[in-house]
């Protein structure tokens, strides 16, 4: 299987035809919406985060945490070297695999089931942990907001590379990549400090975002605390760069199964090469384009209705993306996850691509029937919708929680709107591709 097929190899196993998933979808999240107005009259989310602390998980934490540090970032350095000066085969490299499939991917789908786990894996907040030895007294700030840009515009260069670029997958450009990156990131802390990580950083913003929907989360006191699903995202502080990074993000996602699709391909025609990456540029600005209007239109209504300023609204709904994101991704890469995540073991054992045989399972080969292709399928097509409806449950939350009563139900029709209409696409995207 080609690393970049990102396209999903059971989605026509759904045993209903498009239009009738479609109906079955938008009438879900439409009842939901109903039944929300009429039995979720004050917020919940808010208190539902405060859950259970688990005090007996502060220990082994400590624990394992510097161990899981080390780990993660001795593969930091292996896959960023194997990327520069291994094997300039795909696949023959680790970088590839690891990158796309078990960073970008495997991570997306986990963290908000798990947590976020990104907060330790991180090779970035590592290297600021020890960096802070050396340099306390400058390293306690957020940095300026617009220093906060650099997790979108870091987005979509991760996503050009990914889906544009003819050589993207290429480990010598992966590697550099890397490099260049790294380099950037350590800048920015270097100038305004770790707490500057979660704002700046890619994978900082994005995978602590949809950490807040886990129903599992780690406190200040260091414990492990178990909450109800989705209810972090009722205090989330979303930026304007974070919302920024969840519709690049989104429009990728979105512009990836457009790209698997059979209309893409009649209209993309013959064109390869950087002729072809051209065309999917401009496809990939357009969906974004156009699924970032949809959502600041739903906002310009709530706006009118509420007499709030639309540039605060729009940040304080953008949680409401966040599933919606999530379940897109589901959609798009589950069988990615499972198929290419054994890859990764394989590559593992010989990261260079010298022969190696390390961990003695280089001669492995993906097994496709780990888990059936009936119920990938309804894996994808559920989590679209079901995508959907947290986000209608999030965007209704936040509602009544910010906005007078007599407002709160009748401004988000246009949101409504808008979540059945990237429902509907979104299923078209995963069903037709």
């Amino acid at each position: 299987m080609p690393l970049l097929a990102h396209g999903v190899g059971s989605r026509g196993d759904l045993p209903l035809p498009l239009w009738q998933f479609v109906w079955a979808a938008v009438f879900a999240i439409v009842i939901s919406f109903v039944a929300l107005g009429a039995l979720w009259t004050t917020p919940r989310l808010a208190e539902a985060a405060k859950g259970r602390s688990l005090r007996w998980t502060r220990r082994p934490l400590r624990i394992l945490e510097p161990l899981t540090r080390v780990v993660s970032l001795g593969l930091f350095v292996v896959v960023m070297t194997a990327g520069l000066w291994g094997s300039d085969i795909v696949a023959e490299n680790l970088a590839p695999v690891s990158i796309y499939v078990m960073l970008w991917v495997v991570l997306q789908i986990a963290v908000p089931i798990v947590g976020n786990v990104w907060v330790v894996l991180s090779p970035f907040d590592t290297l600021a942990a020890a960096l802070e030895r050396f340099r306390p007294s400058k390293l306690a700030g957020e940095g300026p907001g617009w220093s906060h840009w650099l997790a979108p515009i870091a987005a979509a260069g991760f996503l050009f590379l990914e889906l544009i670029h003819p050589q993207g997958d290429a480990p010598r450009t992966l590697g550099w990549a890397m490099l260049i990156y790294t380099a950037v990131v350590m800048a920015g802390v270097w100038r305004w400090g770790r707490a500057w990580l979660a704002h700046g950083e890619l994978f900082a913003v994005h995978l602590g975002l949809l950490g807040a929907m886990a129903p599992i989360v780690r406190d200040d006191r260091g414990w492990l605390r178990v909450r109800a699903p989705l209810s972090g995202l009722a205090a989330m502080r979303i930026t304007p760069a974070a919302t920024a990074t969840l519709l690049v993000v989104l429009g990728g996602v979105s512009f990836d199964g457009l790209g698997e699709s059979e209309l893409w391909r009649d209209i993309v025609g013959r064109h390869s090469g950087w002729d072809n990456a051209m065309w999917r540029l401009a496809g990939i600005i357009t969906v974004t384009a156009l699924l970032s209007a949809l959502y600041l239109a739903s906002i310009r209504w709530m706006a009118s209705i509420t007499k709030r300023d639309p540039r605060v609204l729009a940040n304080l709904f953008a949680p409401s993306l966040v599933p919606i994101v999530f379940g897109y991704t589901v959609a798009h890469y589950l069988q990615l996850a499972i198929d290419e995540s054994q890859t990764f073991v394989f590559r593992l054992s010989d990261p260079y691509g010298r022969g190696w045989d390390v961990l003695g399972t280089a001669d492995g080969s993906i097994n496709f029937d780990v888990v059936s292709t009936d119920m990938i399928a309804w894996f994808q097509a559920l989590g679209v919708v079901v995508g959907h409806i947290a986000g209608v449950v999030v965007a209704h939350d936040r509602a009544i929680a910010t906005v007078d009563e007599r407002d709160a139900l009748r401004s988000q029709y246009v949101m409504l709107f808008v979540m059945v209409i990237y429902s509907v696409v979104g299923l078209w995207l995963l069903l037709n591709a």
